[in-house]
């Protein structure tokens, strides 16, 4: 028989039906204060690894544009092999010709991509006394500028210095290459900043709250799903209630999927995009602890209802609520809707809110055809009722 099981229905009122539906939010609400009790706990940790993203984009803005200019030997190569694997550092090459080099720093900083550092081999120098530094007069912003030389009895040492050059034993020890790339990030304006920031005493502390929250609703998934799942079960199949907890860990899984895909997949490109690549060189960044959580806590939640979609499509054809054909028509205007949500949950760059609205789009498509295919089975179920019973 694919008929309800009407005898287990309860005929409830309106108001018996608000009561239900008043008495599982409390339980699913008292499930999600119990999860986020406990994240408290280890809500120092969560804070530190939530705030990764930022200070990822953070450091790569904040690393130091260096060039290196030296004839191919040792010397050279255990430079560039620091230069190349310093974190600080983004290196853009190594060449052997001053006037090239020149030319490469003006290109850069007509594209607004201009080299912070330049390291020249004293051999590099020129004959008549020209320096590095006379062929950038005309380059803004200028580079800061560092010669190096294999012992402090090298004739082209006095000269430098006499002209005011930094001078450096080459290859630099660690200490030294470190204060010369801090100089050097200072001149250009890339102070090292990869921590938020607080405005009032009170702010950790809501800060581990709402990361708190933020873990919580995640862990307590599985038991406030299964409080939705059991209100609208009255209204199923005796045969699609025993779907429930295939249905819950499903539910879960996408639910946790999607805050996951927030995390990892928007977060690194949303804040490459807004901090590297959108915000001008002139602006130095500086962000709050409150104002990331509340970008954090909207966006993972927002993408793990996205994720939901396809069963809450599937739920609402079940209850009779809402029809494949029907879903198909609304087609254009939900893929409308879906560029329109995607605009108001996510920041203002394009990137973030494409990789909300595809899937949408994706998961509104995939929430039609389990809508058609739980249609075709319930229609085939009624035609196996046997008329007698009726």
């Amino acid at each position: 028989m694919a008929k309800k099981d009407e005898s287990s229905l309860p005929h409830l009122s309106l108001v018996g039906h608000l009561d239900e539906l008043r008495g599982r939010l409390i339980k699913a609400i008292l499930a999600i204060f119990l999860t986020t009790g406990a994240c408290l706990t280890f809500a120092p940790r969560i804070l530190d690894y939530s705030i990764q993203p930022l200070r990822d984009a953070l450091a790569e803005r904040s690393r130091v544009e260096t060039l290196f200019v030296a004839a191919e030997d040792t010397s050279a190569t255990v430079l560039v092999d620091k230069l190349s694997s310093h974190s600080r550092v983004r290196f853009r090459g190594r060449y052997e010709d001053l006037d090239e080099v020149a030319s490469v720093i003006g290109r850069a900083a007509s594209s607004k991509a201009p080299i912070d550092l330049v390291f020249v081999s004293a051999a590099s120098v020129e004959s008549d006394g020209g320096l590095m530094s006379d062929l950038l007069e005309e380059v803004e912003p200028t580079p800061y500028v560092a010669y190096l030389v294999e012992s402090v009895k090298d004739p082209a040492v006095a000269q430098l210095q006499l002209q005011g050059a930094l001078v450096l034993l080459d290859p630099p020890r660690a200490a030294v290459l470190n204060r010369t790339i801090n100089r050097a990030a200072g001149a250009a304006g890339k102070l090292k900043s990869g921590d938020l920031v607080v405005l009032s005493p009170l702010e950790p502390f809501f800060a581990y709250i709402k990361i708190a929250v933020v873990c919580g609703l995640f862990l307590a998934c599985p038991f406030w799903l299964f409080q939705a799942w059991a209100f609208i079960a009255p209204g199923l199949y005796s045969h699609e209630k025993r779907v429930a907890l295939p249905a819950v860990l499903g539910a879960s899984l996408l639910f946790v999927t999607g805050g996951l895909f927030a995390y990892y997949g928007l977060f690194p490109l949303m804040f490459d995009v807004l901090v590297n690549q959108m915000m001008p060189a002139s602006l130095t960044a500086s962000f709050t602890v409150d104002k990331y959580l509340g970008l954090l806590l909207r966006l993972t939640v927002a993408f793990g209802a996205v994720f939901e979609l396809p069963l809450v499509i599937t739920a609402l054809a079940a209850i009779g609520i809402v029809t494949a054909d029907g879903l198909s028509a609304f087609r254009k205007y939900a893929i409308v809707i879906a560029f329109v949500v995607g605009a108001i949950l996510t920041p203002a760059d394009p990137l973030s809110q494409i990789m909300m609205s595809l899937p949408l789009m994706i998961f509104y498509e995939l929430g039609i055809l389990s809508a058609r295919v739980l249609e075709r089975r319930r229609a085939a179920a009624d035609d196996d009722v046997d008329p007698r019973s009726e």
